[in-house]
């Protein structure tokens, strides 16, 4: 077994920039949402409806990406060909699907809105601001599916500058185009949707010359978008479907939940968006974690080192309690005075907003245990079906009844209705536990594959 030292020194070399990395990311986030507070609860509340749509895309990007994990295997046990051909069918799945969303909304834009906004005035600003993120979506499948393999294979601190650049770059847009600074026309919140499509544009072109440049290992061709042998992408896809399942189902729920704090208010509904945007803030930390016990496990189990892979799992269980705590502490101590931040929003959502992260806190070490169970450890070892049946309990049979029932029956408080959504993270850390425990997550995605590339393609 590796050592406490060196067990530490490769997690830093993953944590440290992953974390840097979701700091850029939720700094992103958070400045577009301070500067588009400015334009009041309606702006924020297209942003939160927007959001939720394209939520949807990148959660069901992302089980695609779950492709990952035969990649990290694969990275562990030197097969690079494999794992570049394992890249171009992500690639190519993930273009596929962004093309399909984009159809749908385009053409759907006006009633996907109105599900979550009923003023018709918000309603048509957020259709102008729907119809610019429709392309970003686009952009963003090919940059994320970049950025997702690079990360699969240790190597983060790529995205890692070019997050740091597109940051700079977005809020430079953003701060004209919304008030029409810099020489720059005053668009208001549409300005904002056209920051972030420039913006995932000159970030995906920097990610394009650092990798074809430098010949940096997935500077894949048009070709190896085809080459993974036929018999392994069978593989690949009987083991993310349950994967996309999972994700797909789970991002709809989502939506749902910001359809029913939609129908409480605009204020309930901008309180819900600025709570999620604060709450990615202090699960930073755990996101890295996260990765590295996905990266670190997953080689482990690429390489079958049983034994190592448990006792990886068991000292990152160790550290997200002891993170959970030590943040839920932090939340309670910060939540009076969150709502400072944002001095242009109604009273409504200043009175609700730090009682809602105040609900956050109690279940922060619930999260922390959960991302790293499930999008860390059982994702490392392809155990996606599970987490599929999972999803089906904790948010489709469990918590979005309860939220539908608080909030359009009993039409309960907005922080009541919270509470009932947080039952969604609790179960989940019930079950997610149990699972743990049984070992059963621990699966060598890659064993039966030939050592050799060549013979390996000729399947």
């Amino acid at each position: 077994m590796i050592g406490k030292s060196g067990f530490t020194r490769e997690m830093k070399g993953l944590v440290i920039p992953s974390v840097l990395q979701m700091l850029v990311a939720n700094s992103f986030s958070l400045v577009n949402m301070l500067m588009v507070t400015s334009l009041g609860d309606g702006a924020v509340a297209i942003t939160a409806a927007v959001g939720r749509i394209s939520f949807i895309l990148s959660m069901i990007l992302t089980a695609v990406y779950g492709m990952t994990a035969y990649m990290t295997q694969y990275h562990g046990k030197q097969q690079h060909t494999l794992m570049r051909a394992t890249f171009g069918f992500m690639l190519l799945t993930g273009i596929c699907i962004s093309l399909l969303a984009f159809v749908v909304v385009w053409i759907w834009k006006e009633p996907i809105l109105s599900l979550f906004i009923k003023d018709i005035e918000i309603l048509q600003l957020g259709i102008q601001y729907l119809t610019i993120m429709v392309f970003v979506f686009l952009i963003s499948a090919i940059r994320d599916a970049y950025a997702q393999a690079l990360g699969s294979i240790g190597k983060v601190r790529v995205t890692l500058y070019v997050g740091l650049c597109a940051m700079a770059i977005n809020i430079t847009l953003d701060y004209g185009l919304i008030y029409g600074k810099l020489g720059l026309p005053n668009l208001g919140v549409a300005g904002a949707a056209w920051g972030t499509l420039i913006t995932s544009g000159t970030s995906l072109l920097f990610l394009f010359v650092f990798i074809y440049s430098k010949s940096y290992y997935l500077n894949i061709r048009f070709q190896e978008l085809f080459s993974l042998p036929l018999i392994l992408r069978k593989q690949v896809v009987k083991t993310i479907t349950p994967l996309v399942f999972h994700e797909g189902m789970w991002s709809i729920g989502n939506m749902l939940y910001t359809v029913a704090f939609g129908s409480l208010s605009i204020a309930a509904l901008t309180t819900f968006q600025l709570a999620n945007t604060l709450q990615g803030y202090f699960m930073m930390g755990i996101h890295g974690f996260a990765y590295a016990a996905k990266v670190m496990i997953g080689q482990k189990l690429g390489q079958d080192k049983q034994e190592q892979a448990l006792d990886y799992a068991r000292r990152f269980t160790r550290i997200s309690v002891i993170t959970g705590i030590i943040v839920s502490v932090v939340m309670m101590m910060v939540s009076p005075f969150v709502s400072f931040i944002f001095p242009y929003l109604s009273g409504e959502v200043h009175a609700s907003l730090g009682n809602i992260l105040l609900l956050q806190a109690v279940a922060m070490t619930a999260f922390f245990l959960n991302n790293v169970w499930i999008v860390g450890m059982f994702r490392a070892g392809g155990d996606n079906l599970f987490t599929m049946s999972m999803i089906l309990i904790t948010t489709w049979a469990i918590a979005l009844p309860a939220v539908f029932v608080g909030a359009y029956v009993l039409r309960l408080p907005l922080e009541w209705v919270y509470a009932l959504f947080l039952c969604e993270e609790m179960s989940k850390a019930f079950i997610g536990y149990k699972r743990y425990r049984s070992q059963k997550w621990m699966r060598n995605l890659v064993k039966n594959v030939p050592e050799t590339p060549s013979s390996a393609l000729s399947l």
